[in-house]
């Protein structure tokens, strides 16, 4: 993903919400507890930290078995669980 441009929103109370916008409409977004002392530049941080530990884990097999082609992102999380 070519990074384009990065917008910190405080979505709700107690919620900080980051989203890396890229080309070609590529939208990744994070959210995640709000820290009072989060400010911008360290929700960024903290995102990305967070998507960085993602990626540590090989989970191919389960995102094949929970991400079909097609789901709804209220599905997957319901499978999830």
């Amino acid at each position: 993903m070519n990074l384009k441009h990065t917008n910190v929103v405080n979505t709700t109370p107690g919620t900080v919400t980051v989203e890396f916008y890229g080309e070609g409409n590529e939208l990744i977004t994070v959210r995640m507890g709000a820290d009072h002392d989060l400010d911008d530049g360290r929700s960024i941080l903290h995102a990305k930290a967070m998507m960085v530990q993602l990626t540590a884990f090989d989970d191919s097999a389960q995102a094949d078995a929970v991400a079909g082609e097609g789901d709804s992102i209220g599905t997957i999380l319901e499978n999830e669980e």
